[in-house]
């Protein structure tokens, strides 16, 4: 039987959950809320039922349980990815850009 850990530690040498964030996203890499998400996907992984999760990697039917964790935390206003990380950056802004705003208002 194959532990949670040793299905994680695959799927994160072959960077395959980052591999399925970029192609549903729609980018070449990946950028720093991207890679959090990456982050999340694999904490909810090693939390899935282990029993379940060893029947999808021995199935090779995991590529659907992460597209489906990856598609509920990208579109979804109550996934915690979206009360972390999005609603986190719409709320703040880039220092740069502020003070290029200030510097034209002078």
């Amino acid at each position: 039987m194959t532990t949670a850990a040793k299905i994680v530690e695959a799927l994160g040498r072959e960077r395959r959950v980052e591999q399925i964030i970029a192609r549903i996203a729609g980018v070449d890499t990946l950028t720093a809320n991207l890679q959090d998400l990456a982050q999340m996907v694999y904490l909810d992984l090693l939390q899935f039922p282990e029993d379940k999760l060893a029947d999808l990697w021995e199935n090779e039917q995991i590529n659907f349980l992460i597209i489906r964790i990856v598609r509920n935390n990208l579109h979804s206003v109550t996934s915690r990815y979206y009360y972390i990380i999005r609603r986190f950056s719409a709320l703040s802004c880039d220092l740069d850009g502020l003070k290029q705003k200030n510097e034209d208002e002078q």
